[in-house]
C-alpha cells in the first residue's frame, strides 16, 4: 500500500506532460502553469481530511496533484521560447528549472520543525498558504507574450521579437516532428540521462548504507549535497556557455554539443569509479558531488534543445521527451537495478550496475552529438503562402 501511495503522484504526473505542453501553447503558459501550481496548492488543504478518511481518497488526491503539476515543466519551455533570447537561454533554464532544488532543501527541514510542534497536518496547510501567496504574484506580474506586457521597453520588445514564435495557432506537424533526427537525438540522451539520475538518486543512498555503513541520519544529510552541487554547476556552466555564444567564440550548436558532453561523459566516468573508491565514504560522496556538478551542464545541452528546435512547439516537444525519459526511465531503472540487486547486494553487483549506468550515459551522448541541431527546424512554422500577384504588374515594374 505504501508503494502505491508513493507512486500515485507519478501516475498523474506522467499522464499530462504532452497535453500540458500543448495547452500552454494554445491557452497561454500563464494560465496552464498557474493552474499547475495553484490547484495542487488548493488540494493540499484536503490531504489531512483524506488521510483520516480513506487511503483511496488520499491516492486520488495525489493523482490529481500529479495531473496538474505534470503540465508545469512543459509550460516552462513555452515560457522560455517566448521570453528568453537564445544567448540567455542556458542561464535562464539553469536558474529557474533547477531552482526547485531549493524548494526541497527548504521544505523538508521546515516540515520537520512544524511536525514536531504542531503536527503533520499543519505542513499541508502551511504549504497551501505559501502557494496562495505565490499565485497572487504570478497573476499580477506574468504575461504570456512580450507584446502583452504593459511596461516592457521598446529595446526589449525589439530583442524578443526576433524569436521565431508564431502568433497564430498552428497544428502540430506530428510526422515531421517524430521523424526528425535532432528530436530523436534529444530524446535518447534525455532518456539515458534520466536513467542515470534515477539510478543514482534511488540507489546511491542504498549503496552508502549497505556497502559503506552510513547511517540513515547521515545519509539524509548527504543526499542533498549532490543536488545543490548540480544547481551550482548548472548555473556556472550556463554562464560560460551563454557568454561564449554571445561573444561569437563558438556557435550555439557547438556549445550545445560541448556542454551536453560535459553533462554526460564526466558522470559516465565518475559513476563507474564509485565502487572502486572502496569504503572511503568521503571519496564516494565527493565523486557523487562532482558527478552532479558536471551533470548540471545539461541545462546548456539537451535540456535547452527543444526550444532551439521548435519555439512554436517547445512545450509539446518537452512533454514528449519528459514523458519517455522521466516516466519511462523512472519505471525502468528500479526494475533493472532491482533485478540485479535481488538477493545479491555484493560489490560485484554494484560494479555491474554502475558500469551499465556509465555506458548508458556515454551512449546517449553519442546520439546527441551526431544528431543534434540548434536552430529552428523547417517544421517549426506553417508553410508560407505564395505571394499574391499584384493587380498592376506594370506599375510594380516601373517603380524599380
Amino acid at each position: 500500500t505504501v508503494g502505491l501511495v508513493l507512486s500515485s503522484f507519478s501516475w498523474g504526473y506522467m499522464s499530462s506532460q504532452i497535453i500540458g505542453g500543448r495547452l500552454s501553447e494554445l491557452a497561454g503558459f500563464k494560465l496552464i502553469y498557474g493552474l499547475g501550481i495553484g490547484i495542487p496548492g488548493l488540494l493540499m488543504l484536503f490531504h489531512p481530511i483524506a488521510a483520516h478518511t480513506d487511503v483511496k481518497v488520499f491516492m486520488l488526491l495525489r493523482v490529481l496533484m500529479g495531473i496538474f503539476q505534470g503540465s508545469t515543466f512543459p509550460a516552462m519551455h513555452t515560457i522560455t521560447a517566448r521570453w528568453v533570447p537564445e544567448v540567455e537561454r542556458s542561464c535562464f533554464i539553469a536558474r529557474s528549472y533547477f531552482g526547485s532544488t531549493f524548494g526541497l532543501i527548504i521544505t523538508f527541514p521546515m516540515c520537520g520543525l512544524i511536525m514536531d510542534r504542531y503536527g503533520w497536518e499543519t505542513c499541508y496547510y502551511v504549504i497551501a498558504g505559501i502557494t496562495a501567496v505565490w499565485v497572487i504574484f504570478w497573476v499580477a506580474l506574468i504575461y504570456d507574450t512580450p507584446k502583452k506586457h504593459p511596461k516592457i521597453s521598446d529595446e526589449e520588445l525589439e530583442l524578443l521579437s526576433q524569436i521565431q514564435v508564431s502568433e497564430k495557432i498552428q497544428s502540430i506537424p506530428w510526422k515531421a516532428m517524430l521523424t526528425s533526427p535532432p528530436v530523436w537525438g534529444t530524446l535518447i540522451t534525455d532518456s539515458c540521462n534520466s536513467f542515470g539520475i534515477v539510478t543514482l538518486g534511488n540507489y546511491g543512498p542504498m549503496f552508502l548504507k549497505y556497502m559503506l555503513g552510513v547511517d540513515a541520519k547521515t545519509n539524509g544529510f548527504i543526499s542533498g549535497l549532490p543536488m545543490i552541487s548540480r544547481y551550482v554547476g548548472g548555473v556556472l556552466f550556463a554562464m560560460i556557455c551563454d557568454n561564449l555564444v554571445r561573444w561569437n567564440k563558438i556557435s550555439l550548436l557547438t556549445a550545445r554539443k560541448i556542454f551536453n558532453s560535459i553533462s554526460q561523459v564526466f558522470p559516465a566516468i565518475l559513476i563507474i569509479l564509485l565502487p572502486y573508491a572502496g569504503c572511503d565514504v568521503v571519496g564516494v560522496i565527493a565523486l557523487q558531488v562532482v558527478l552532479m556538478f558536471c551533470n548540471g551542464s545539461m541545462s546548456s545541452g539537451h535540456f535547452a534543445t527543444a526550444v532551439d528546435l521548435t519555439p512554436n512547439f517547445a512545450g509539446t516537444l518537452f512533454g514528449i521527451t519528459n514523458t519517455v525519459s522521466g516516466g519511462g526511465m523512472g519505471a525502468l531503472s528500479p526494475v533493472v537495478v532491482g533485478s540485479i540487486l535481488q538477493d545479491n547486494v555484493t560489490w560485484s553487483a554494484w560494479k555491474g550496475i554502475f558500469w551499465m549506468t556509465g555506458s548508458i550515459y556515454f551512449t546517449g551522448n553519442l546520439f546527441y552529438v551526431f544528431l543534434a541541431k540548434a536552430d529552428p527546424q523547417p517544421w517549426n512554422s506553417i508553410e508560407a503562402k505564395p505571394a499574391e500577384e499584384p493587380d498592376n504588374p506594370e506599375a510594380v515594374e516601373s517603380s524599380h
